[in-house]
């Protein structure tokens, strides 16, 4: 009589990695991640799966079922109980307290003052014992919360949006898709989105369209990436030291004549008098009064285009 087959018999543990892995190829991480497991937990089954010649690991260092771990057919057990699986480590608990809103892997790695290795084997194991949650599962070295945060979160186009948008001045849509690295009508969407969560303000260019820059609320939003380089403000509709100096000379006098503003200046007053002219067509200054020889102010715009020129040549 032919001798009975060797029943083949995986734990649970096992059971899960092999059927997670069948007809696909994933990282220990992402195995991890999917099967709710730790790191460590997912590196033993995945070596006895390897000896039982279930699984392998490929020159990618992903791992997937061998042709006898698609076809064959197993018992499972229950796990063999393993001490202190669902006790939290010093560093784990240290990591709890400090996630008091959504990180990144990379923050949380300096906070608490550990490699980025070490905090991703922490991410991974809370997240398996459901303290944890991500924002993205395929990238959860972006987005790390607490499991019952509720704090709405953005996507990364969004964040990306959000995180190059300046503060100290404001700038258009062609700037800010040109930063991004994403179409305008793409930039336009996510900048309402922003402006609709009070993340992000719009006002009116010194050409009349519109432009954007963050808020408060916007800055200290945890997806917001300090360190990201800003868009470009959009070119002004005059740029030259002398247009600076002339409107400069206005506003500290208040207004000012052509004639008057000849000898404080020591510009002739043919030149100065085109200058005028073409800053009154810019709707940079206009006259105080009907009067032929009134005296010139800045007009708002013009206010704003100072502003910002003093702040470039800065």
């Amino acid at each position: 009589m032919a001798p009975a087959r060797h029943r083949l018999v995986l734990t649970r543990n096992q059971a899960a990695c092999l059927g997670t892995l069948r007809g696909r190829e994933l990282f220990k991480s992402e195995l991890a991640i999917e099967t709710k497991l730790s790191l460590l937990t997912i590196a033993r089954e995945l070596d006895r799966l390897a000896h039982l010649g279930l699984a392998e690991k490929n020159q990618d260092l992903k791992w997937h079922v061998t042709a006898r771990g698609k076809t064959c057919r197993f018992e499972i057990v229950p796990n063999r109980p393993r001490q202190n699986g669902t006790v939290l480590g010093p560093g784990a608990k240290r990591l709890l307290d400090m996630l008091d809103r959504p990180m990144r892997q990379s923050l949380i790695a300096e906070k608490l003052g550990i490699s980025q290795q070490r905090a991703h084997q922490l991410i991974i194991k809370l997240h398996a014992l459901g303290r944890l949650r991500f924002a993205d599962p395929a990238r959860p070295s972006w987005l790390v919360m607490r499991a019952g945060d509720k704090t709405p979160f953005l996507s990364r186009d969004a964040e990306r949006v959000l995180s190059i948008l300046p503060d100290g001045y404001a700038t258009d849509v062609k700037k800010i898709s040109v930063a991004a690295r994403m179409s305008a009508s793409k930039v336009k969407g996510i900048l309402q989105e922003l402006i609709d969560k009070s993340l992000a303000n719009a006002l009116q260019g010194l050409d009349g369209s519109p432009t954007y820059r963050i808020t408060s609320a916007g800055q200290e939003h945890p997806q917001q990436i300090p360190d990201r380089n800003r868009a470009r403000a959009p070119r002004l509709p005059v740029e030259s030291d002398r247009v600076r100096v002339v409107l400069s000379t206005i506003r500290d006098c208040g207004s000012l004549r052509i004639r008057d503003a000849t000898e404080r200046l020591g510009i002739p007053h043919q030149s100065l008098n085109a200058l005028f002219q073409y800053l009154k067509r810019k709707r940079l200054i206009a006259k105080t009064g009907r009067d032929l020889n009134a005296p010139y102010s800045l007009t708002v715009d013009g206010r704003a285009a100072l502003i910002e020129m003093v702040r470039r040549a800065a």
